[in-house]
C-alpha cells in the first residue's frame, strides 16, 4: 500500500520578507471590507444604495479572500497582478457605498441630529485649530520682532567707541552747537529705548555756559545704525 505524500505549500520568492508583506496586505484589505460592512445597519432607509452595497461588499471580501497569502502565492503570476490592480477600484467602489449609505442615515432625523452634532464639532476644532495658529502666527513674530531688536541693539552698540564707550559724531554735533567747544566734557553715552521722535541714545556732558560756569547737560539723540550718522539732536536739558 502506497503512502500519501503530503504537498508542500508553495513558497513565494523572496520567502518569509514576502509572505509577511502579504499578511500586512491581506489585513489591510480586510479591514476595508469590514469598513465596507458597516452600512449594513442602514439597509431600507430610503436612498440606501443596496445593490451597490453588496457589490463593493463582496468584491471587498472576495479581495481580501484571494490576498490570503495560503491562496495568494498558489495564483499564476498574472492572477496576482490582477489581485493587485483590483485593489483601488474595488476600494474606490467600496467607499462609495459607504458614503452613500452613511447618506442616507443623515437624510433621517436621527442622522440630521447627528450630522449637525459632528458638523458642530468640526466646525468647533477648526477653530480651536485657527486660534492655535493664530497663537503660533503671535509667537513667530514676538520671536522675529525679538531677533530684530537684537539685531538692532547690536549695530547701536557697534556705533560706540571700544575706549570709553563714546560717539564720536553726537559729541562733534554737541560741541559744534556750544560757545566753547573746548570746554566740553564728556560724562557717559548710553543707549535708550526709542522714544516718541526716535531718540535711541542720550549723552551727559559738562559745558560752560554764559557766565563761564561748568554745568551738567543731558541730550538725547537719533543715530542711524546703519552708518553711525547722527540724524538729530535734541536739545540739551540742564541739570539745575
Amino acid at each position: 500500500m502506497k503512502k500519501e505524500t503530503a504537498v508542500a505549500e508553495p513558497q513565494p520568492a523572496g520567502g518569509r520578507a514576502l509572505r509577511f508583506l502579504q499578511w500586512v496586505t491581506f489585513v489591510a484589505l480586510f479591514f476595508v471590507a469590514v469598513i465596507g460592512f458597516l452600512p449594513v445597519i442602514y439597509i431600507g432607509l430610503p436612498g440606501f444604495p443596496t445593490a451597490l452595497f453588496w457589490i463593493s461588499l463582496a468584491s471587498s471580501s472576495g479581495l481580501a479572500l484571494a490576498h490570503l497569502p495560503a491562496m495568494f502565492f498558489r495564483f499564476a503570476r498574472n492572477a496576482k497582478v490582477t489581485a493587485y490592480v483590483a485593489i483601488l477600484p474595488i476600494f474606490i467602489l467600496t467607499m462609495m457605498a459607504f458614503g452613500q449609505g452613511l447618506e442616507a442615515h443623515y437624510q433621517t432625523p436621527a442622522g440630521k441630529a447627528e450630522k449637525a452634532k459632528l458638523e458642530a464639532a468640526d466646525a468647533l476644532a477648526a477653530k480651536d485649530e485657527a486660534e492655535r495658529a493664530e497663537t503660533r502666527r503671535a509667537l513667530a513674530d514676538v520671536e522675529k520682532s525679538k531677533a530684530d531688536l537684537e539685531a538692532y541693539e547690536q549695530k547701536l552698540d557697534d556705533c560706540f567707541s571700544s575706549w570709553g564707550h563714546r560717539l564720536d559724531s553726537l559729541e562733534d554735533e554737541v560741541k559744534g552747537s556750544l560757545h566753547n567747544p573746548d570746554a566740553f566734557q564728556h560724562v557717559e553715552t548710553l543707549a535708550i529705548v526709542t522714544d516718541s521722535v526716535g531718540n535711541n541714545v542720550a549723552m551727559r556732558f559738562r559745558a560752560e555756559n554764559g557766565f563761564g560756569a561748568l554745568r551738567a547737560a543731558t541730550v538725547k539723540a537719533k543715530i542711524d545704525v546703519s552708518d553711525c550718522s547722527v540724524i538729530s539732536v535734541g536739545e540739551p536739558i540742564i541739570a539745575q
